[in-house]
């Protein structure tokens, strides 16, 4: 058998054989002449030579295929059910994650361009030519992974390739170009094949300057670390970097979250001093938000406000919200998942936020909770459920399951959450709508959609953020009409 060098582990196994091969040696060499010692020792030394040997390498070819088996385990999860890759990998050996996931995220982002990157030829169409039970089973993606282990044992990086058309689903790269045109999409199709960086939000009692100067110490040499330009809490690790296990992390003192995210939880608190960065059309932004009047603001201290957060999920923008309003009014977050309320309460615990109050509420009732709140918040931000094609470079695996995955009843689910939810806003208050695609008829469509029924409303500031930077997100402020203005 063809020894195979798979780091530590692997050296530890050839060291075993070669010290077997040489306690044989010397076995051999106390008898004196193996021609002239009894025939019965050298027999037994070489028998005993030979088990150890086939038991060595019985133990190494189990400790090699036992990471290909997890990712099998993980690739066919991903498209014989529901499961995101995030969800397919946690149940997967502590010591295994970080290799699966540096490699599953490549394969996923950039299936061909990384291939080629990689020496292995992928026929043409594929993987966009398989179905969901042809993918679970592809052998491309096995091929891929041995590949790409072999390039990090060896040099420690993957190669890092520029996505192209190739690495998209023909169906999608239609609707984007149907949309925004030949230009656009091939700028979207550029930046959401980056490996995104890793960001995070600073509490704003600390800021991102003092967390970078807090987390500085512990990260490794490679990584770099800078304060967000778009978001004024944020800031960004270029690579990945065991920040959790940080003193600053279990004081409560920042939260993984992305800038786009940041920053619209921000512009639902201050529309118009965020809502003139915002773009017509998706793409990389370009802004600082320290051209704005921000600084000004975070002089004052933030008015108790009462802000709703209608599709809270597991909470980071209920956190931000609540913690850029320093503690004071209140935050209400509902959502339709028990466990991810049960989540966002144990992070506000964590952040030390009081000003956080969590609900369940059941799909398709939100009206039972509307009409007992009827025009009270001054902030309804309805992040709503979307096609999530703005965050394909977190999420890639999205782009794999078709064009059926429930793109066509995505507008009719925002349209409903919106109107229920619209009528918590107090007149003179703000009704944000926010997603997180760039999907024409899941944003502005939606937008004209509510506009032409709901006169009260009357739509301000909106726009475009991402993707390229940031991840990819559209926002748009109501103001409802009477009260304060």
């Amino acid at each position: 058998m063809r020894l195979v060098y798979l780091g530590a582990l692997q050296k530890d196994y050839f060291r075993r054989l070669v010290l077997a091969r040489e306690c044989y040696k010397e076995a051999i060499s106390r008898e004196g002449n193996p021609e002239m010692a009894s025939p019965k020792f050298p027999k037994r030394a070489t028998e005993s030579y030979q088990t150890q040997k086939q038991q060595i390498q019985r133990e190494l070819q189990q400790q090699y295929d036992k990471p290909v088996g997890a990712f099998r385990s993980v690739w066919t999860e991903l498209f014989q059910g529901s499961a995101h890759l995030d969800s397919a990998l946690s149940r997967q050996p502590r010591e295994l994650k970080s290799e699966l996931a540096r490699t599953l995220q490549a394969l996923l982002r950039r299936p061909v361009s990384e291939s080629h990157a990689l020496g292995l030829a992928i026929e043409k169409g594929l993987p966009w030519s398989l179905g969901l039970a042809q993918l679970a089973n592809w052998e491309g993606a096995v091929h891929f992974y041995r590949a790409a282990r072999e390039k990090l044992e060896n040099e420690g990086a993957l190669p890092g390739s520029t996505a192209t058309g190739d690495d998209y689903p023909p169906w999608l790269l239609s609707a984007w170009e149907e949309d925004w045109g030949s230009d656009t999409s091939k700028t979207l199709q550029r930046a959401l094949g980056e490996d995104p960086p890793l960001a995070m939000r600073a509490s704003r009692k600390l800021g991102a300057e003092d967390l970078l100067n807090r987390l500085r110490p512990g990260l490794p040499g490679e990584i770099r670390a800078v304060p967000s330009v778009v978001a004024p809490f944020g800031a960004v690790l270029s690579g990945y970097a065991p920040v959790f296990g940080s003193e600053a992390f279990q004081e409560g003192l920042f939260e993984i979250q992305d800038e786009g995210s940041q920053f619209m939880s921000l512009f639902a608190i201050w529309p118009e001093i965020f809502g003139k960065f915002l773009q017509p059309s998706p793409g990389p932004s370009s802004f600082s938000w320290r051209d704005s009047e921000f600084d000004q603001v975070l002089k004052n201290p933030a008015s108790p406000l009462t802000v709703v957060d209608a599709c809270a999920g597991a909470g980071g923008k209920t956190l931000a919200l609540a913690d850029a309003l320093e503690g004071r009014g209140r935050v209400y977050a509902y959502d339709t998942s028990a466990g991810k309320i049960q989540a966002l309460r144990k992070r506000a615990s964590r952040a030390g936020l009081r000003n956080i109050q969590g609900a369940q509420v059941e799909e398709n009732k939100e009206e039972e909770l509307v009409s007992r709140f009827r025009r009270r918040a001054d902030v309804v931000l309805v992040d709503a459920p979307c096609s999530g094609w703005g965050v394909l470079r977190r999420n890639p695996d999205i782009k794999w399951r078709g064009k059926d995955s429930g793109l066509d009843r995505m507008p009719g689910l925002q349209k409903r959450i919106l109107t229920a939810y619209s009528d918590l806003v107090a007149p003179g208050g703000s009704l944000v709508f926010g997603v997180c695609t760039f999907r024409k008829s899941e944003t502005r469509g939606v937008v004209d959609w509510f506009s032409e029924r709901n006169p009260d409303f009357s739509p301000v500031e909106g726009g475009y953020i991402g993707p390229g930077g940031t991840d990819g997100f559209f926002m748009q402020r109501f103001r409802r009409e009477g009260g304060r203005k």
